[in-house]
């Protein structure tokens, strides 16, 4: 079996475990290869036969799997080279629609809200008619504000004054950026948990909790990952949300609320080091173990 991961940096951790789990995998053997993305050159001429990548002067041989691993800065492009191997007819986990869909933040929650899932209380604008209006329709101050597409805590900002929020919504009108005022969910604040979703289920959980003076848990924000059993109607949370979006492979964000378990996030493309870390089980070799039984049913269904 060949394998592509898809991802600017073949140092990364999540990409060294990758690629060691890989090697050690029998039954089928799998070779493992790391394209960049943006060294990928995509050619289309009206037939399938003929399409292909190439990088540098040599087209990509054939993949039997693609995982990709992009970053939110090359989204666009990124995805674009998803979907033309999808368009060749590659297997590919996840696909271009779901990681499209849950990396927007606000069109995953809309998609999260439409099939049941609770969701803190969110609205989208970049006007500053109606702002008062926006903060009354979650719950009043204090509220948080999200720039769409912000990762690892990036863009995430807890505002308390009305003078705050109006500087920093100002600010970013300016730079043309949409925001999610969000409710803030006081009885869950600085702590959520991280599930790790392979499949239709969670492999593995922990609890973030954030350092102190800090509302964030993100763990590249300093936040501490401790091993948790996760509640049943978080797991089931996180499976429902995993599926609604059509991810494969997911962390999924939640928080505690007084209306039970609330999604704050789904990420397509999760790291694992903290989780690893936290929980000691071996993530990667998961989701290798994953993508050859995918590639098994495929090859079967083919048959």
């Amino acid at each position: 079996m060949r394998l592509a991961i898809l991802s600017r940096n073949k140092n990364l951790h999540s990409i060294r475990r990758l690629l060691a789990e890989a090697r050690k995998f029998r039954n089928p053997a799998i070779r493992c290869d790391v394209i960049n993305p943006l060294e990928c050159q995509l050619v289309l001429n009206g037939l399938t036969r003929g399409s292909g990548i190439i990088v540098g002067a040599q087209p990509l041989p054939d993949y039997d799997c693609v995982l990709p691993r992009i970053g939110a800065s090359i989204t666009d492009y990124g995805l674009a080279v998803v979907r033309q191997f999808e368009t060749l007819g590659v297997c590919v986990v996840n696909g271009t629609r779901a990681i499209a869909e849950s990396r927007d933040k606000m069109r995953c929650l809309q998609i999260l809200s439409e099939a049941g899932i609770r969701v803190p209380a969110s609205v989208l604008t970049r006007s500053q008619r109606g702002f008062r209006t926006a903060i009354e329709s979650v719950g009043g101050l204090p509220v948080v504000m999200k720039v769409l597409q912000g990762t690892q805590g990036r863009g995430v900002m807890l505002l308390n004054a009305p003078i705050s929020l109006a500087t920093v919504h100002e600010t970013l009108q300016s730079l043309e950026q949409d925001v999610i005022i969000q409710q803030f969910i006081a009885e869950g604040a600085g702590r959520d948990y991280r599930a790790f979703v392979i499949g239709n289920q969670v492999v593995a959980a922990m609890l973030r909790t954030a350092p102190e003076g800090e509302f964030r848990s993100n763990i590249h924000r300093g936040g501490e990952g401790t091993l948790v059993k996760l509640p049943k109607a978080f797991e089931r949370t996180a499976i429902r949300a995993t599926r609604a979006l059509g991810l494969e492979i997911a962390g999924v964000d939640l928080m505690e609320s007084r209306g039970g378990p609330k999604v704050l996030e789904v990420n397509s493309s999760p790291g694992f080091e903290g989780i690893e870390r936290a929980t000691g089980l071996n993530i990667a070799a998961m989701i290798i173990r994953h993508i050859a039984r995918r590639h098994r049913l495929r090859r079967g269904s083919r048959r």
